[in-house]
């Protein structure tokens, strides 16, 4: 993790003191599978484009007695960490608006006023809860701590 923390903060650091900085989003997410997991289950969604799999096997989960429920892309995954990084974004803003992947796509679709792909992203939140439009900071904040990488990970002795 804390090796994951200095890579992340290098990325951060580096878009900050980009000349992309100025008019950009950094949007980092990822999957945490088998790490951090999360006590909220997945939720229901729109099924992209209403076809079922097509391509099951046999002793596919989808295909036995008692298969899984969410066969049909119909469920999100688990939550996963998200943080949105621009001169545009609110500060120390949380959002608690669900979403999915899709809704990155949907922000790029509201962005540059193209139509969604499939039912999915259509149904997503844009992402404009994220940010305020009426100006830029003049200068990206200063750059993310340093991340510490030896020792003990121990979230009851954080400084």
């Amino acid at each position: 993790m804390q090796t994951g923390a200095v890579y992340v903060a290098s990325l951060i650091n580096g878009f900050m003191n980009s000349p992309s900085w100025k008019d950009s989003v950094f949007i980092l997410t990822y999957d945490e599978a088998g790490g951090l997991y999360d006590h909220v289950p997945p939720m229901t969604s729109v099924n992209p484009d209403d076809i079922a799999p097509v391509d099951l096997q046999p002793n596919d989960i989808c295909t036995t007695s008692g298969g899984a429920v969410d066969c049909n892309f119909d469920k999100t995954g688990y939550r996963v960490p998200l943080l949105v990084i621009s001169p545009f974004t609110k500060k120390n803003y949380v959002s608690h608006t669900p979403a999915d992947y899709t809704a990155i796509l949907k922000l790029i679709e509201t962005r540059f006023s193209v139509p969604a792909l499939t039912k999915r992203d259509a149904a997503q939140m844009d992402m404009t809860e994220f940010f305020d439009f009426s100006g830029p900071w003049a200068t990206p904040p200063n750059n993310i701590p340093a991340q510490a990488t030896g020792g003990r990970c121990d979230a009851s002795h954080l400084h």
